[in-house]
């Protein structure tokens, strides 16, 4: 027998790509495979193509030579497609399908190229690159895993290369400019490196490996450090179902290969300070990037348009050279204020923002705490509803200056820089503008409001965009305007003193209390299906459901585990249902 013939598998086990289908088949492997040298590619991860019914249709081999039963008659495979996921990928992809209720083939779609590869390209060496001496770097890469807190306008760069250090290393950025940049750079110093999406075959063939969100899932060969950038951003959360998050990922991948990963972030979230040893610079460098932002009450001077526009503002837009004007319309916006002294009604327990579902009372939409219609500073009892629209925004600031402002969403087409030096519009524009000597959010009661649990965390999200914004450009000294009409919000004095341990701390000690991520966590079922799915729950002990509300149910357990475990149980109904486990937003 031949050498071919031994390496050839007789039968596979084949994950189909069908989300929708769970089971997995066996198949025949051709003979004429194992003398053309087609069989020899087969491997674990391997993409195929293969007959299921009437369809043809792509799959990844799950198992070389699976114990088969004798009397099913298997179909052959069709053809090998492309060279897959490694071995551990496949394995990683099976834990995350489990711990995140989902079907494994969107996850395995994930951590495959995009376009198919006969052959794994050959290795190229790198050039060696040494670790930075810096102590804060060398300590990061000496424990695992930690978190290295570092000031918004921070140099990360020492981070990247202490991870190319080590050698091949897998380095995840929240977007693609900066992926863009970083391949670069490390191209220019001789590293054997690729991004995900373009280069999928530089990671098996025993180079760096570095991407966005999907990167988590990418072969690479010979792993030997983790490094995520900006680990707060939400651009690591997949907000489709499966709703895995890339740092979850990461951490189960430096376990299993028992190798550094290293996190990043100006404000780290409870979840990896849960998980990770923290570290921090000394606390007058994390000062003096954040006590540049200058928060300003648009009430004080009593002459702002709809509570927008004070004559301090348009003095600032007026003289700045590139003005970036912030008005998020996430989260609908509902705030209720006060006719008579026009403070927002603010919830007594938690803080968030009140709305008026009757004519008779108060409702938090945070944690859905009531009290009479009475403002909790002059008692009036008459309220007024403030409604905000980036469109009206950009008419009324456009009367004011007397100039074009562009409005800026996710749906803008390419900007013209030379039209105005004016834009205007949702959290968008801090992605889509290049630089920017000012940067105004005109409501950031808002963002502190929202109903969402992280509306602190993502609120402080933005704040490090726009710092890094008015930074980039090195000849022009920029500055960050916060208008509240709570200008004494506690976050703001800690953000004005730099001190983000102690918010970091508050943050965690509140999410315990709530029983939110890391500290308990949750499942959102939405869907036509989701009234049938959650009655088969409810025998479930361990479980609390709440709900519905607005066609949505909220469970919770104590862990993942209890969690994937539950949902597991119960058999899915043929009507559309969605299952997103510790999303970002809800």
């Amino acid at each position: 027998m031949t050498d071919a013939r031994k390496s050839t598998p007789k039968t596979v086990r084949v994950i189909p790509d069908l989300p929708a289908v769970a089971k997995e088949f066996d198949y025949l492997v051709p003979d004429t495979w194992a003398n053309n040298g087609v069989g020899e590619r087969l491997r674990i991860g391997s993409m195929v193509r293969t007959q299921l019914g009437n369809r043809s249709i792509g799959g990844w081999v799950s198992e070389l030579d699976p114990d088969t039963d004798p009397t099913i008659e298997l179909q052959p495979l069709r053809k090998v497609s492309s060279v897959g996921p490694s071995k551990e990928v496949v394995e990683l992809a099976r834990w995350a399908a489990i711990r995140w209720h989902g079907p494994i083939s969107r996850l395995l779609r994930t951590s495959s190229p995009s376009r198919m590869i006969k052959v794994v390209p050959p290795a190229r060496p790198s050039k060696f690159v040494e670790m930075p001496k810096t102590k804060i770097v060398v300590d990061a890469y000496r424990s695992t895993p930690t978190v290295v807190r570092v000031p918004p306008t921070g140099d990360r760069w020492p981070f990247i290369l202490g991870a190319v250090s080590m050698g091949n290393a897998l380095i995840l950025l929240p977007s693609a400019s900066e992926v863009l940049t970083v391949t670069s750079r490390l191209k220019r110093l001789g590293i054997h490196v690729g991004s995900y999406s373009k280069e999928w075959g530089v990671g098996p063939s025993s180079g760096t490996i570095v991407g966005n969100r999907s990167a988590a899932f990418a072969t690479v060969k010979d792993l030997a450090a983790i490094l995520m950038i900006d680990e707060h951003d939400e651009a690591y959360q997949e907000q489709t179902s499966p709703t895995w998050h890339a740092r979850a990922v990461l951490l189960e991948r430096a376990r299993r290969n028992e190798i550094p990963c290293v996190f990043v972030s100006p404000i780290p979230t409870p979840e990896i300070r849960h998980e990770a040893v923290t570290l921090s610079y000394p606390r007058d460098e994390e000062q003096k990037d954040w006590s540049k932002i200058q928060v300003t009450d648009p009430r004080k001077d009593g002459s702002a348009m709809g509570g927008l526009w004070p004559s301090s503002t348009v003095s600032d837009l007026r003289s700045a050279n590139r003005a970036v004007v912030i008005l998020n319309r996430t989260g609908r916006s509902r705030l209720l204020a006060c006719r008579a002294c026009e403070e927002l009604a603010v919830c007594t327990d938690c803080g968030g923002a009140m709305h008026q579902p009757n004519e008779n009372s108060l409702e938090c939409t945070r944690c859905s705490h009531t009290r009479p219609i009475v403002c909790s500073f002059c008692l009036s009892t008459s309220m007024k509803n403030l409604r905000l629209g980036v469109t009206r925004a950009v008419e009324e600031l456009q009367a004011l200056l007397n100039e074009p402002v562009i409005e800026v969403t996710k749906e803008s087409d390419v900007i013209d820089f030379h039209k105005s030096r004016i834009f205007l519009g949702t959290e968008a524009a801090l992605h889509r503008i290049d630089w920017a000597d000012l940067v105004l959010f005109a409501d950031f009661d808002q963002e502190l409001l929202a109903r969402r649990y992280r509306c602190e965390e993502q609120a402080m999200a933005q704040l490090i965009l726009a710092q890094r914004l008015v930074s980039s450009h090195k000849r022009v000294a920029g500055k960050v305007i916060v208008q509240s009409r709570q200008p004494n919000h506690p976050l703001f004095g800690l953000i004005a003193a730099g001190d983000i341990e102690t918010w970091a701390s508050v943050e965690s000690k509140r999410r315990q209390l709530l029983e939110y991520p890391p500290y308990g966590h949750i499942a959102l079922i939405s869907g036509e299906g989701a009234e049938e799915f959650i009655k088969g729950l409810n025998g479930i002990t361990n479980l609390q459901i709440l709900g519905p509300n607005e066609g949505a149910w909220l469970i919770r357990a104590s862990n993942p585990e209890e969690l994937a475990e539950a949902l597991s149980k119960i058999q899915r109904p043929k009507a559309r249902l969605r299952v997103a486990i510790d999303p970002c937003r809800f």
